[in-house]
């Protein structure tokens, strides 16, 4: 199983926050075995929020082997050939290390300014989608479509060699689409383990439905995480910190959340987290392992958080977890 960490984006003025520090912790994650540095997409947010592929060039300028990921971002926000191009030129800087992660968008906040609605988005996003990866791979294209018309358009530099897609999604829809449409899967960060059982069959089956290889194509999971002495170490560390950040996507109207509710509670949310003494993190981890995730991607640091409280759960992460699955 790969490890990958989902960078803390979120600002605000009373957070200390500082951008440098996410270039801090990808050089350390790079240091103590990672394989991954995961970003994502959010607009019109008070907190704020990092502009991912100016955040990832800068990480690719110093990184040497960390894969670089979108987790995911919105392409039905971006005008195709745009997009290409600036995805095109971050793999060619970082000698071909990019994932572009997708996802279809669900904030109609967010989505409204950039002039998209929210009724017949799933087909504007896969246009989007095919058309990205059309100017990625192909020296010329034509195509004439609902949202984009194009006669031998192309992008030119293209990377080097096929840029891999992973599509994110909770509905089995989106997953059977993530299987014909992808190279991997991103799993909600909502679904319990019983969940993502289903979720991983719907997931193979699909694969198997369209003639796809399981071996080429990756399961990702998102898990929020802190390694500590024990639990309730972690918990002190992080939970403030935590349950802020699930208030936020309460207030937010995420899907897995009532949007009118304000408040959360831990112990409803426990599950899905990966926390406490490297011994008790590594049989979480196992569970997912087994359950046939390729790639899990952990986020380990909230709003307000310290910069010393990440880079201590890294290392210990790097030092005492992630050796077990090697």
């Amino acid at each position: 199983m790969k490890f990958g960490v989902f960078l803390n984006q979120y600002y605000t003025p009373e957070s200390a926050f500082e951008v440098d520090d996410l270039l801090e912790q990808a050089e350390l994650m790079e240091t103590v075995g990672f394989d991954s540095v995961a970003v994502g997409e959010r607009h019109i947010h008070e907190e704020g929020f990092v502009e991912p592929i100016t955040a990832l060039a800068a990480i690719a300028a110093r990184t040497s082997r960390l894969t670089l990921t979108t987790t995911a971002m919105l392409p039905i926000l971006y005008h195709p050939i745009h997009l290409a191009e600036q995805l095109s030129m971050l793999d060619r800087l970082s000698d071909g290390r990019v994932v572009f992660g997708a996802a279809l968008g669900y904030r109609e906040r967010e989505l409204e300014p950039f002039g998209v609605e929210q009724e017949g988005r799933g087909k504007h996003f896969i246009e989007s989608l095919e058309l990205l990866k059309r100017f990625l791979r192909e020296p010329s294209v034509t195509h004439d479509g609902r949202h984009y018309q194009f006669e031998d358009a192309f992008v030119s530099p293209r990377p080097r060699d096929e840029m891999p897609m992973w599509i994110g999604g909770h509905a089995d829809i989106a997953i059977k689409r993530a299987a014909y449409r992808s190279d991997g899967w991103i799993a909600s960060a909502s679904s319990t383990t019983a969940d993502l059982a289903d979720q991983i069959g719907v997931y193979e089956d699909a694969l198997d439905e369209f003639g796809m290889d399981r071996d080429d194509n990756e399961v990702v999971l998102m898990r929020d995480c802190y390694v500590a002495d024990s639990v309730e170490e972690a918990r002190e560390a992080i939970e403030p910190h935590l349950l802020q950040l699930y208030e936020w996507y309460a207030r937010w109207g995420q899907t897995y959340l009532d949007e009118h509710e304000v408040t959360v509670d831990y112990d409803e949310l426990a599950e899905k987290f990966v926390l406490g003494s490297p011994e008790d993190c590594i049989e979480q981890l196992r569970v997912y392992e087994e359950l046939g995730v390729d790639h899990v991607v952990l986020r380990v640091q909230f709003p307000g958080q310290s910069q010393e409280s990440t880079c201590r759960c890294l290392e210990r992460l790097g030092d005492a977890v992630i050796p077990a699955f090697q």
